[in-house]
């Protein structure tokens, strides 16, 4: 029998149940697993200055740092980095710069807040006087559209008996969250009115609210019926524009005390897939999403009330949609809950020439991706078949 083989990639919570099962003692294990985890992360537009600093500092910690070739002898230069290295490493780095020039000490504090981050993973979710963790896995989000026109559901559900209905099935086949929307997002989709999505979605909540035991997200941009939502049942708002869309909606989160979802979306749902254009997706919607929890934070919501959603399909191509599956742990960087919607949606259908009746492996595939990743809440038409998906991979995980 062989007496070497690789344990990585492990996560900290796995490294440091490994060291207790060899009875380390509780500080080295403190010390050690920050030497178990490695990490790269991209560091956008040095000077050369910065590079030469950033990667004599990185050597010296045994770690390194990619950089343009020319950095070294040409001093205009401005260029991208990869920083590579462990959780221990990195820190040492951080405190190194952290008093330099040339932007160093403010890449110190970023570098320091992601890991910070990334160490410890368990992010709380509050909303009014309740609190969602996620130490055993991600939540389940069951969508439930009351519409005539939504991608996949729309017209199923369109009468409050069969929204109701199909609500309390999603809670029986295990959703920790029931995500009601009467106004389709897809793309190309046509605004509807605040009337005309209240009168979709206020019967559902008022008859949901005491037939199921899980909190109730409204799917709305509009703080007129996010209003109406949290008065009669609703828990949590998902809101695809962040709040930008109405400019009264944080004002009746932070009233109500809700949980709120944070989504990117580039422009709107009727033009957002209308050739959309990243220069590096990944650190746009990062900048994005960091820049409308600072406004939810300025408006007065609690910080543990926010999770955050890079937006697959809004204002993405397919290209774009499997670098934010690719880098979705870069999201955890921020210190918010991650939720991620890639359930039955376009991209999965141009990868694998399927239509939206055939896409529940893509969605099944995605799902367990995002959660070997550590993402929180996972948005699903199908809550059955994910749990089950989900529970092999946990028990893998756990093995």
């Amino acid at each position: 029998m062989r007496k070497v083989y690789l344990l990585n990639p492990l996560d900290t919570r796995e490294i440091a149940s490994k060291f207790k099962s060899l009875s380390v003692h509780p500080a080295g294990i403190d010390i050690m697993q920050k030497k178990a985890v490695f990490y790269a992360f991209k560091i956008k537009s040095l000077s050369s200055p910065a590079a030469n600093i950033l990667k004599q500092e990185a050597l010296a910690a045994g770690a390194d740092l990619a950089t343009a070739w020319k950095v070294i002898k040409e001093p205009d230069i401005i260029t991208d980095a990869i920083l590579i290295g462990t959780h221990r490493q990195i820190e040492l780095i951080a405190d190194k710069i952290a008093s330099q020039q040339f932007g160093l000490s403010a890449i110190a504090d970023e570098l320091k807040s992601c890991l910070k981050n990334l160490f410890e993973q368990h992010h709380a979710f509050k909303y009014k006087d309740s609190t969602i963790d996620f130490f055993n896995g991600p939540k389940l989000m069951g969508i439930l559209n009351v519409t005539p026109d939504s991608f996949y559901d729309g017209g199923k559900f369109v009468s409050t008996e069969a929204a109701v209905e199909h609500g309390i099935a999603l809670y029986e086949a295990g959703a920790d969250i029931i995500d009601v929307g009467g106004e389709s997002t897809r793309p190309g989709s046509e605004a509807v009115s605040p009337e005309e999505e209240k009168k979709r979605v206020i019967p559902v909540i008022k008859q949901l609210k005491d037939k199921i035991k899980v909190p109730i997200s409204i799917d709305t941009m509009k703080a007129e019926v996010a209003l109406e939502a949290l008065e009669n049942g609703a828990d949590i708002v998902n809101d695809v524009s962040a709040m930008s869309f109405d400019q009264k909606m944080p004002e009746i989160i932070r009233q109500h005390r809700a949980g709120v979802i944070l989504m990117h979306m580039k422009g709107t749902p009727k033009s957002m897939q209308v050739n959309p254009e990243y220069d590096d997706v990944i650190a746009e919607i990062l900048s994005y999403l960091e820049q409308r929890v600072g406004y939810a934070v300025q408006m007065g919501i609690d910080r543990e009330c926010i999770a955050i959603d890079p937006g697959i399909g809004f204002g993405k191509t397919v290209q774009h949609n499997l670098l934010i599956l690719k880098h979705i742990k870069a999201f955890k960087t921020l210190g918010y809950p991650v939720v991620l919607g890639a359930s039955r949606k376009s991209f999965i259908g141009k990868l694998t020439n399927t239509d939206v009746t055939e896409r529940l492996w893509g969605s099944l595939a995605s799902a367990v991706w995002a959660t070997s990743q550590g993402v929180d809440i996972i948005r699903v038409h199908d809550i059955k078949e994910t749990k089950y998906a989900l529970s092999i991979l946990k028990h893998i995980m756990d093995a």
